[in-house]
């Protein structure tokens, strides 16, 4: 009877069954929020952001200062305005990184007012705003197109073929499907032509892709730029880059 038992085992092998596991939503833990945004709004204020959309950030939910440590935090939200990603920015010291549970498909962006067929990519939140800034200064609309961030440096691999899109741009054009154009505003440096080149290259086959030569006009980016503009010193700062 072992004999047979033991037969029948060897003959019909045990089938593997592997059990899929449900893929979990990142809970994510914002930064307990400060009674007052002063520090914050100084510190963007001195990098020539312009009042206009910080106010406009804080009354989104976008952007706050954090307790105890007075971070600048910038929200990232999904399409129904749920805040998915938070960034943190130290006022006066080189700390940067993200709060635990970001979902880094949903960084720190603002939709256009009406809808718009144009999305304007940046490396950084204070580059996006720094571009606001520099649109209203003109005597533009700043709320007119599309503007996302990727908060951090996007590392392509070496084969620009066996890269992938950053997840953040991949998901703010999946949920904006009329999205037909994307103006990459990235930092004039080589990573950013890099990154630049590699995100056209990708981008070309479905989109209208335009890349400046020495993305921005002047400086490393966009808060350079705006700096300059307006006769502010430029900060410079080592902070940690992290691949989107």
């Amino acid at each position: 009877a072992v004999e047979r038992i033991v037969g029948r085992a060897a003959g019909q092998p045990p089938i593997s069954c592997t059990r899929q596991q449900p893929e979990q939503t990142k809970t994510l833990l914002l930064p307990q929020v400060s009674r007052c945004a002063a520090h914050a709004v100084e510190y963007l204020h001195s990098r020539g952001i312009d009042y206009e959309l910080i106010d406009f950030c804080i009354s989104t939910g976008r952007l706050y200062e954090s307790y105890p440590y007075h971070n600048v935090v910038f929200v990232g939200m999904d399409k129904d305005g749920k805040a998915r990603y938070a960034n943190l920015r130290g006022i006066g010291t080189d700390f940067i990184g993200d709060a635990t549970g970001s979902d880094k498909h949903y960084s720190f962006g603002i939709p256009a007012a009406d809808k718009s067929g144009t999305l304007n990519l940046f490396e950084s939140a204070v580059d996006l705003l720094s571009y606001g800034t520099l649109l209203k200064l003109y005597g533009k609309d700043w709320r007119s197109e599309n503007l996302l961030s990727l908060a951090g440096v996007y590392k392509p691999k070496t084969k620009i073929e066996e890269s992938s899109l950053p997840v953040a741009l991949v998901q703010y054009l999946a949920d904006y499907p009329h999205i037909r154009k994307v103006v990459l505003r990235l930092d004039n440096d080589p990573a950013g032509r890099i990154a630049a080149a590699t995100i056209k290259t990708l981008l070309t086959k479905r989109y209208a892709v335009t890349a400046d030569i020495q993305p921005p006009p002047k400086g490393k980016d966009y808060n350079d730029c705006l700096c300059m503009r307006l006769g502010l010193p430029i900060t410079k700062r080592q902070e940690r880059s992290n691949e989107r």
